[in-house]
């Protein structure tokens, strides 16, 4: 990874273009990079990189927290992909990232557990098909975030009925940002 300084800069230069690329607020990225490194994560599956600022957060909580691991991250935009590639190796945590670009939903199918900890911000209809497909995947204490939970809640209610009555999850709303929903797999 570079000098934190380094990093910082990078992270502010990303936040100038958060509105173009979708990405989750600072205080959200601290919040869940604290969340990374409380739960000692060591695998993170994040759904819908965008240009990866997200991705950065979650990479140097793995390495501050459990000194160690790696983030498996979903795009499905070529353009995005590739900018978010190349954010990573500017971060140089290229190394503990793999990007994979593809729908969602089959890219998921392909992926062997446990994780950890897993993002969700991509298409917001599809929320319900990403927690079930990821559900198998993580592990029995592990937390699965779903994103934008109260900006776009009208474009996610199967998935918030799911993650509220399913007998596998514990969820609390967090009205940080554009709202997330914590779920803790039991």
């Amino acid at each position: 990874m570079i000098e934190p300084e380094a990093f910082e800069a990078l992270l502010q230069e990303l936040e100038q273009t958060a509105d173009d690329y979708w990405n989750i607020g600072r205080d959200n990225a601290v919040l869940l990079s604290l969340l990374i490194k409380s739960t000692g994560a060591k695998r993170v599956l994040e759904v819908g990189t965008s240009n990866g600022y997200s991705t950065l957060w979650f990479a140097r909580a793995l390495q501050e927290g459990s000194g160690g691991g790696s983030v498996t991250a979903i795009e499905y935009d070529g353009g995005r992909a590739t900018l978010a590639r190349e954010n990573y190796k500017r971060a140089g945590l290229d190394n503990i990232i793999t990007l994979l670009q593809g729908d969602a939903r089959e890219v998921i199918r392909q992926q062997a557990g446990p994780f950890d900890f897993v993002f969700l911000d991509a298409d917001k209809p599809q929320y319900a098909d990403y927690l079930r497909a990821v559900l198998p995947l993580v592990r029995s204490g592990g937390l699965i975030v779903g994103d934008d939970t109260i900006s776009l809640k009208e474009h996610m209610g199967e998935y918030i009925k799911l993650a509220f009555s399913s007998p596998e999850l514990e969820s609390v709303e967090v009205p940080i940002d554009d709202g997330i929903i914590i779920s803790y797999k039991k």
